[in-house]
Formats: structure tokens, C-alpha cells, sequence
């Protein structure tokens, strides 16, 4: 399981190592809200989808080479338009409740009572390493000289996360081989709590503005896809519960350009 974490860091050593000495360096700060979709609420529903999220806080580091020749060379599209992205994202703690038909106020029988009252709880960080491409060449929107002041982005990569996940009910306390509190489908094997690790891809746009020389706002909404069914501690074995868990996260904040300063700049 720790096959995915070393091989992100043999990447960004290599990267370092390769062409340390042309690279610009960026690092970036974020808030954000996260949306997660998971077994919890009815599949489909708009409250579902959208009120189980939570808040993020990311921090990135951002690599490039349109330094590496003195000679720019505007068909080079490797060197002008990409960025490789490396981020370390917090998500706090996500109340993860029921939403739906089943779950209405008009229906008081005890499996919706029971599905009212539960609630999941998950905390989760990651490390990933993204590809940024860029629509515009990033020499031009960085130097002083443009009058380049937006410039947006689509980005992808690979994501390796670690989470805690616990469940509880109003109606009484929850742990395996205690979980009579809970409605039926969510009981015995399908309870997964504690902590976890989960590999995902995850895809985006944004678009960065820049502020001054050395500083951008950016936003970025993208799109997470894991590699496991248990994020939201519960993978009940019937049909309406067999997808893996994705989120939608929406994120903005501010880039800082620490090469700015470079000689090759000029």
C-alpha cells in the first residue's frame, strides 16, 4: 500500500535532480469546499450530492521550465505550457448524513428514524502530483512585459490519501458488534471504520489571474475518483451501495513566483 507514495517522491526527485538548475519554483496556498459522494443519502439527490462536504486547506509547490534556454522557443509546449503540481490537501472533519425520499420527515417508521439519526464523520489528507496545462504560455503571463493577466488551465494526475472515518447515532453508541442502533444494510461487515488509505485519479480546470509580477489568485474545481468503496466508512454489499466514492472540490487562493527574480527572466 505504500507502493503509490514512494513512487510520487522517486518522481519529484528526478524531476529536481534533472533540471534543478532551470526550474522555477511557485508555491501556492488554498481554502476550499469539498462535496463527497458516497453511500450516505439517496444516489441522484441534489441534497445528497451537494451537503455532505466539507473544508479544505491545500498547499502546493509548482515546477516549470520555461527557464531552461536563455532562447525562447514558442512551439516548445512542454517548456511554455506546463507546470508540474505537487499538493498537500487537507479535508477537516465531514458531517456525512442521509438525504432523500427515505429519509423524509413524513416517513416515521424505525428504519428511517434510524437513518435520520445516522451520521459519519471523516477527516482525510493527501498527497498528489498533478499535470497543469496551461492555455496560454506561462513566460509571457509571468514576465512583466505582457499584458497578459488570465490564463487558464487544465490539470490531472494521481492522488494517494490517508483518512479517519468513524460513524455515530442519536439513537445510541456505534462499533463493530455494536451496531444495532444502525438500519440494517449498514450493519456487521459493511461498517469500515478507523483509518484508511485509498489511491485516486482526479481531473480539473482553473484559471489563474495575475495580481502582481510575483503573485496570482487562482480557482480551480476539480474532479476526485477513488479506488475504493469505503472513504465513508460503509460498503454494504447490495446494489445501490457498490460505487466508489468521488468528490467535487472547488478551491481558490494565491500562487507566489519565488524565481521571479531570476536573471534567465531577462
Amino acid at each position: 500500500m505504500k507502493t503509490p507514495i514512494t513512487t510520487l517522491l522517486f518522481v519529484i526527485v528526478f524531476v529536481l535532480g534533472s533540471y534543478g538548475q532551470f526550474l522555477n519554483h511557485d508555491i501556492g496556498v488554498s481554502i476550499g469546499s469539498t462535496s463527497l459522494q458516497s453511500d450516505y443519502g439517496e444516489r441522484g439527490n441534489f441534497d445528497s450530492e451537494w451537503r455532505n462536504n466539507g473544508f479544505t486547506l491545500a498547499v502546493s509547490h509548482h515546477l516549470s521550465l520555461y527557464n531552461h534556454t536563455i532562447r525562447w522557443d514558442p512551439n516548445d509546449i512542454i517548456r511554455n505550457h506546463l507546470t508540474i503540481k505537487t499538493e498537500f490537501r487537507y479535508l477537516s472533519n465531514t458531517r456525512l448524513r442521509h438525504f432523500g425520499e427515505w429519509v423524509k420527515e413524513s416517513r416515521q417508521s424505525l428504519g428511517a428514524n434510524k437513518l435520520r439519526a445516522m451520521e459519519g464523520n471523516l477527516s482525510k489528507t493527501s498527497l498528489s502530483l498533478n499535470l497543469d496545462i496551461h492555455l496560454k504560455p506561462l513566460e509571457e503571463f509571468v514576465h512583466p512585459y505582457t499584458n497578459i493577466k488570465i490564463n487558464p488551465y487544465i490539470t490531472g494526475g494521481v492522488a494517494y490519501s490517508f483518512y479517519n472515518v468513524d460513524v455515530s447515532s442519536e439513537l445510541g453508541e456505534v462499533s463493530p458488534g455494536n451496531d444495532s442502533v444502525l438500519f440494517e444494510t449498514f450493519r456487521g461487515e459493511a461498517l469500515r471504520l478507523g483509518d484508511g488509505e485509498a489511491l485516486s485519479l482526479q481531473f480539473g480546470l482553473g484559471t489563474k489571474y495575475k495580481i502582481t509580477p510575483k503573485l496570482d489568485l487562482f480557482a480551480q474545481f476539480a474532479y476526485q475518483y477513488f479506488f475504493s468503496d469505503e472513504i465513508d466508512g460503509l460498503n454494504a454489499d447490495v446494489p445501490q451501495n457498490q460505487n466508489n466514492e468521488w468528490l467535487l472540490n472547488f478551491q481558490f487562493g494565491l500562487i507566489l513566483h519565488l524565481n521571479y527574480n531570476n536573471p534567465l527572466f531577462y
